[in-house]
Parts: structure tokens; C-alpha cells; sequence
């Protein structure tokens, strides 16, 4: 008997501790050093996202499932030089049963606005057909359409698909996301992004490699000589610091370097 209470104890003990961790606030705030042709500017940006019901993590801390289903409010605001510019945004998600239903409000310096409407419908857990109708000042409203298609291929490992275009069809984006689980706490993600502006090709892959739930490297590469490494480390489950370097050498060299704080409860 006492043998069977152990063994049951170190089981439940094991469940406890390999529990996904589970969050409804997550915030972001980064400040950045752009170089744009010889020219310095400064950045800070602040973002946040509040969540009805708890994003249950995949093992590592700041990943989550490819299609979000939890209705959500969110918030994002940069500001370049210190108030030589800013944008700022709010929006919002709801599903109600297997509708969703959304709308965001941007603005910037100079008045620039623009009105977010999101009508959407998830046909199951793995499949999310979207419109979001975008109206800015100035511009005729522009409409995207989207369909997100996650395949689960085991408990942890997914690969996702996004297909995406505007009413004209003007441009038309595909992308993928891939999730997988090397054993221990050891985690990779790859995504690839392919878009068609009326003739004109654009893409990008990238790659994130977790060490462990809390420690990971991550790079990209894209188009017009763009490419971005980085690095982030979560201090427990709540908080965690990143720093990332970008280059662009196309038209005009830009490089950017930025460090930031994430906080997830």
C-alpha cells in the first residue's frame, strides 16, 4: 500500500509540474535606435493584449495556439523622438458561439485615422474564415479576406495556414507557421510568408529555436535584403527581457536595434 501512495504521489506531482502555464494579460514594452541612411532615431513602443479566458502556453512561455478563439481586448502606441510622431491603436475580439465579430480605431500625428470591422466565422477549432473591413481617411474602405487552417499533427506539434487577399485582389499573401516539439524543453518554430502585389513577389522565412520554455534565439530573413536575430529569455513564467538586431540594405540602409520587456500573467 505504501509502495502505491509513492508511486501516485511522484504521478500527480509529475501532472502538476508539466501543467501548461495558462494567461490572460500579455504586454510588451520595447525601445528602439533606428539608423536610416546616417540619420538616428529613437522609438518606444507599448502593447498589450487582455484576454476573457486564459491562452494556455505550448510549452514555451510566449507561444500559443495558431488560431486565437478567446475574445480579447488589445492596445498598441509608438511614439519616434518624443513626439515627433506617434501612432496609436485600440481594437477588439468576440466570439459569440462560432461567430466573431470585431472593431479597432487607429490614429497618428497628424489625423490620420482609420476604422477596423472584423465579421468572422470559425467552422471548427481549426478553421477561422475572416473579413476585416479597414476604412482611412481619404481611401476608398478595403477589404481583407482571410482563411486560417491549423493541422494538429500530434498533442504538441502544428502547422498552420493563412491565405489572405483584398476585395480587388490586389495582393494576395500566403503564409505558414510550423510548431514542434524536440524533446525535453526543447521547442522550434519556422515560418515562411509569400506575397503577390499585382506582379510583384515578396517573402520572408524565420526560425525560433527554445532551448528551454524560457530561452530562445530566434532570426529572419526577407525580401529587399532584410534580416533580423535575436534573443529572449523569460526570468520565470511572468517576466521576460528580448533584444533584437535588424538590417535592411536595399534603396536606403537601415539598421535597428532594439531591447524590450514582456510581462504575461
Amino acid at each position: 500500500m505504501k509502495i502505491k501512495l509513492i508511486t501516485a504521489a511522484v504521478l500527480l506531482s509529475s501532472a502538476v509540474s508539466a501543467q501548461a502555464e495558462e494567461y490572460t494579460i500579455l504586454s510588451d514594452v520595447n525601445w528602439s535606435k533606428v539608423e536610416i541612411g546616417g540619420i538616428t532615431y529613437h522609438a518606444a513602443g507599448l502593447s498589450g493584449t487582455y484576454f476573457f479566458d486564459n491562452k494556455e502556453a505550448l510549452g514555451p512561455y510566449n507561444e500559443f495556439e495558431y488560431i486565437n478563439k478567446v475574445s480579447n481586448v488589445n492596445a498598441n502606441y509608438l511614439n519616434v523622438e518624443t513626439g515627433e510622431y506617434y501612432t496609436a491603436a485600440i481594437g477588439g475580439e468576440l466570439f459569440v458561439e462560432n461567430f466573431l465579430v470585431g472593431a479597432g480605431y487607429s490614429e497618428d500625428k497628424f489625423d490620420n485615422d482609420a476604422s477596423l470591422f472584423t465579421l468572422g466565422y470559425l467552422f471548427n477549432d481549426d478553421f477561422l474564415v475572416r473579413v476585416d473591413a479597414v476604412d482611412a481617411d481619404g481611401v476608398d474602405t478595403v477589404y481583407n479576406i482571410s482563411a486560417a487552417y491549423n493541422h494538429q499533427i500530434n498533442d504538441t506539434d502544428y502547422i498552420g495556414f493563412t491565405l489572405a487577399t483584398d476585395d480587388n485582389t490586389d495582393y494576395v499573401t500566403l503564409s505558414s507557421k510550423y510548431f514542434t516539439h524536440l524533446g525535453n524543453d526543447r521547442y522550434l518554430t519556422a515560418n515562411v510568408s509569400f506575397t503577390d502585389f499585382d506582379g510583384d513577389n515578396t517573402w520572408s522565412v524565420g526560425s525560433s529555436y527554445y532551448f528551454t520554455k524560457a530561452t530562445s534565439v530566434f532570426a529572419t530573413l526577407a525580401e529587399d535584403d532584410l534580416y533580423e536575430i535575436g534573443a529572449q529569455h523569460f526570468f520565470n513564467e511572468n517576466i521576460a527581457v528580448y533584444a533584437e538586431f535588424a538590417s535592411q540594405d536595399d534603396i536606403i540602409e537601415t539598421e535597428t536595434y532594439t531591447i524590450g520587456l514582456k510581462a504575461q500573467f
